[in-house]
């Protein structure tokens, strides 16, 4: 993917260790945080944990993986559709009022929403994602959106009811139909996130939101689809959501956390779209508007 991109990431990557041997290189990093609101009469769900820093053009990863240009970003995001419950709308809250990349990312989020309810038969009464302001399945929702990929986070609001295990196995269920619909749909599942230190409830505790994500994990490796870990970024290293993070004492996320978020997706687009054989990046926002 990207092989004339990456050919000039190449030349420019030779062109930095030269740099760097005559002692002429310099950078700088930053991390962006502040606190927001979070939805009121949100359902259940948890957080993430990585190290993520970033600057106005340019983010150092991990893996010495060329950071995609803000223009890159914009088309890669603009080509997305997130999928999720009230966490996921809370993102979706945030990157409204942002004027980076993630103002292009298209959402079907609701409150309450999970792989139970979308499962079931479309109805009024029923929490179904809108789009255009009108209810829809997420599988004949998808396609509307015009978007290649789909991030997909959801889970919270079932392991209280279904354990781990089913609700693994009734996430499989959910993708398999979206994709019987849209099968060159890209396939990005996302970590559930955590709940603060010693506030989860019963069977929804930490313990199996990190069992459901490592059974997430290994479903996304055997089908070929993305893993992003968003929790492990905001989390307090012991499995917890971190307190900086937590907007109401339970689950749902922060400012704070959500511009973590913000700088972890640019790590894992710049990673996948390293690593993968596919045409370079264009610009088709336009043709969907």
């Amino acid at each position: 993917m990207f092989k004339k991109l990456i050919q000039k990431r190449t030349f420019l990557c030779i062109t930095i260790a030269a740099m760097l041997a005559l002692g002429n290189f310099a950078g700088s990093i930053h991390v962006y945080a502040a606190e927001v609101e979070s939805p009121t009469n949100l359902p259940d769900e948890p957080p993430a944990d990585l190290p993520c820093e970033s600057s106005d053009s340019t983010l150092t990863t991990p893996s010495e993986t060329p950071v995609l240009t803000d223009e890159e970003l914009r088309i890669y995001f603009g080509d997305s559709v997130f999928i999720g419950d009230s966490i996921m709308a809370g993102f979706r809250n945030y990157s409204a009022k942002q004027e980076t990349y993630v103002q292009n990312i298209q959402f079907l989020a609701e409150v309450s929403y999970g792989v139970r309810n979308a499962l079931k038969p479309l109805d009024k009464s029923r929490t179904h994602p809108k789009y255009n302001g009108e209810k829809y399945l997420v599988w004949d929702a998808v396609p509307l959106t015009g978007c290649q990929r789909a991030f997909i986070m959801l889970g919270i609001n079932d392991i209280g009811i279904w354990g781990p295990e089913k609700t693994c196995d009734k996430y499989k269920e959910l993708i398999d139909k979206i994709l019987e619909v849209s099968p060159e749909l890209e396939i990005h599942i996302v970590s559930i996130t955590y709940t603060l230190e010693g506030a989860g409830k019963e069977v929804l505790n930490n313990a199996n939101i990190a069992a459901c994500n490592t059974l997430l994990q290994e479903m996304a490796e055997e089908n070929g689809w993305g893993y992003l870990d968003l929790c492990t970024v905001i989390s307090d290293g012991n499995g917890n959501l971190a307190e900086d993070c937590c907007s109401d004492g339970f689950v749902h996320l922060t400012k704070t956390a959500y511009s973590l978020w913000e700088a972890e997706l640019i790590n894992y687009a710049s990673t996948v779209c390293g690593t993968t054989e596919e045409e370079p990046l264009t610009d088709d926002l336009e043709k969907r508007e």
